[in-house]
């Protein structure tokens, strides 16, 4: 056999192989380790035009968006009805366009990025790209979200 065609069949394997693995974890998340605290007073986010000054109940979903991310209307949209149906979880955007302090802060590499964090503002859980089906209402469950 030919060796460019041996090359050009093992390039296409390994392009397959990492196609379907970047698939596979896209949109999982995982578990934070650590304690890391949420400071919504450096974060400075507006909820219906008023500053966001404590956490959710239970629970509190961030959401770091950019004006130009093709996703991030459909995550808004999942995550509020999730902070409709269960009264003590708080849904807040954080749009990271011209702030990329927030950005390099909390290592944001790609929109939507969603925190999962408990009820004193810690850090649990983190989903980059869209979530898959269930997982952030899995995470929730875990902190004690009916």
């Amino acid at each position: 056999m030919d060796s460019t065609l041996l090359l050009t069949l093992a390039l296409l394997g390994f392009g397959l192989i990492a196609g379907l693995t970047y698939r596979f974890f896209h949109g999982r998340g995982h578990k934070v380790v650590g304690n890391e605290c949420i400071n919504l007073e450096k974060l400075g986010l507006l909820k219906n035009e008023l500053p966001v000054t404590s956490f959710g109940k239970t629970a509190t979903l961030v959401q770091f968006s950019t004006q130009y991310c093709g996703q991030c209307p459909g995550v808004r949209r999942a995550l509020a009805k999730l902070e409709y149906r269960h009264g003590d979880v708080l849904f807040i955007e954080a749009d990271i366009t011209e702030r990329l302090n927030l950005a390099a802060h909390f290592n944001i590499t790609q929109t939507p990025t969603v925190l999962v964090l408990n009820s004193e503002g810690v850090i649990k859980y983190r989903v980059g790209g869209v979530p898959k089906p269930r997982t952030i209402e899995a995470e929730l469950e875990k902190l004690g979200v009916k």
